[in-house]
């Protein structure tokens, strides 16, 4: 079986090219690259990301949300995930509420790779070479937050150590979205790369924000809104505890 790449055509923060000191001072929100939260690099919270993304059922799950209902599965602690479309271009408007005091967490333009209905399987390293071409399809990148432009997104690039998910027994990504309905495509599946550009903001303050997002993939545009409103409260436990 030919071997495809998953995508997930999220979003990117673009912005004209300037120095991360300058950055940091225009948008103290932003992390820098290869930051850390909560114990976690954003390499390894791109790959709970991952993990997150393919263990809600395809009903729920906010790459496929079309309106914001299934925003509030973003909350997984002290990160709170947004998220693209799965494996689809076009536009998407969200409304999301965020508990104060939570840093955000969300990916630009990201690949994820793995042996899901592959026979024979690949190594880990093909599936990571696999990956490295697959990058360059990023061809444009844009976003906002509060209208004002962030930029040089493309030192934000975060590569997962190499990790396992687990899919749901029915109703999971990988069937409903991917059409595989191989044995392998429930349960714990193991050895997974991804990599990609993501974004971590430090907490919001309270009230109404924008955040935009988009870019082109293999030739593929996205445009993301999200309409959120940050809280006073903070939440009193996570809403997913992520496998």
């Amino acid at each position: 079986m030919k071997k495809r790449i998953l995508t997930v055509l999220a979003a990117m923060l673009l912005v004209l090219p300037a120095k991360l000191a300058a950055q940091q001072e225009s948008f103290p929100h932003v992390l820098p690259p290869h930051s850390a939260v909560a114990g976690k690099t954003l390499g390894e919270w791109s790959a709970v990301w991952w993990k997150w993304a393919y263990a809600i059922p395809a009903n729920d799950n906010p790459l496929l949300d079309l309106s914001g209902q299934k925003s509030k599965f973003g909350d997984v602690g002290p990160v709170f995930f947004l998220a693209g479309l799965f494996n689809a271009s076009g536009s998407v408007t969200r409304t999301v509420t965020i508990p104060a005091n939570k840093f955000i967490f969300f990916p630009l333009e990201n690949l994820v790779n793995d042996n899901v209905g592959v026979s024979p399987r690949q190594t880990i390293d093909t599936l990571v070479s696999q990956i490295d071409a697959a990058l360059p399809g990023v061809t444009a990148l844009h976003a906002s937050i509060d209208g004002r432009e962030v930029g040089d997104l493309l030192s934000h690039r975060e590569a997962a150590p190499v990790f396992s998910y687990t899919l749901q027994l029915t109703d999971n990504l990988q069937q409903v979205v991917n059409g595989i309905t191989t044995p392998d495509a429930t349960g714990t599946v193991f050895p997974a790369v991804a990599d990609g550009y993501y974004l971590m903001l430090r907490p919001l303050p309270a009230g109404q924000h924008v955040i935009k997002f988009g870019g082109v993939l293999f030739g593929g545009a996205l445009d993301v809104t999200y309409q959120v409103s940050v809280t006073s409260t903070r939440s009193i436990e996570p809403v997913v505890l992520v496998p």
